[in-house]
């Protein structure tokens, strides 16, 4: 086991951690430190791949390492602050949704690994849904909407929507269009026409 106490490792090790003490802390009562360690899952998500390619450490176990870690911090412990939050008041359908946003985060995960794009999630990936949810559960919204909005988290987790990787969304904001540079259909830029003279 040596070979796997590298940085990124610890990191998503931290991740897990957090995911595990939102548990603790949900079941107490105690949901507003809940999200707040479920936003701190969030950073060392956002952190150990980064760091991974930084550092060339990238490892299978390194991914199935996140893997297990987003299940337990962005599905179970989000799904627990959702029930103990509002959706205990939604008699059978609560615990329905609260079980399918489980559901859906892991069989969001298990795709993960099956496709491979640089450009783009097939499917809402399970840290943003995770955060989403548990800043609900812990929100004075109405349960109904809650049990709504926990579904379709749900639902497009186990879609094939696309949603664009960070690394795509800051090269896009990154991108200064011009008014003489027009994107035509296929993606490909062209110069547009001066307007003509009246």
């Amino acid at each position: 086991m040596k070979g796997h106490f590298s940085p990124p490792n610890l990191i998503t090790s931290g991740n897990l951690l957090a995911g595990c003490l939102a548990l603790v802390v949900a079941a107490q009562g105690h949901l507003g430190w809940a999200a707040g360690l479920v936003l701190a899952a969030g950073i060392c998500d956002s952190l150990d791949g980064l760091v991974a390619r930084r550092t060339d450490s990238e490892s299978a176990f390194g991914s199935r390492l996140d893997s297990l870690a987003d299940l337990v911090s962005f599905g179970a412990a989000p799904a627990l602050v959702l029930y103990a939050g509002a959706l205990d008041a939604v008699p059978v359908g609560g615990i329905t949704a609260c079980l399918a946003f489980v559901l859906g985060g892991a069989w969001r995960l298990a795709r993960f690994s099956l496709v491979e794009n640089r450009h783009y999630f097939v499917g809402l990936p399970i840290p943003p849904a995770g955060v989403i949810a548990v800043l609900l559960g812990v929100s004075a919204a109405p349960p109904l909407a809650v049990c709504l909005v926990a579904a379709v988290l749900a639902g497009l987790m186990t879609s094939t929507v696309p949603f664009p990787t960070l690394a795509t969304l800051f090269r896009f904001l990154r991108q200064s269009p011009t008014p003489d540079v027009q994107v035509t259909a296929d993606g490909d830029a062209a110069e547009q026409a001066p307007p003509a003279s009246g």
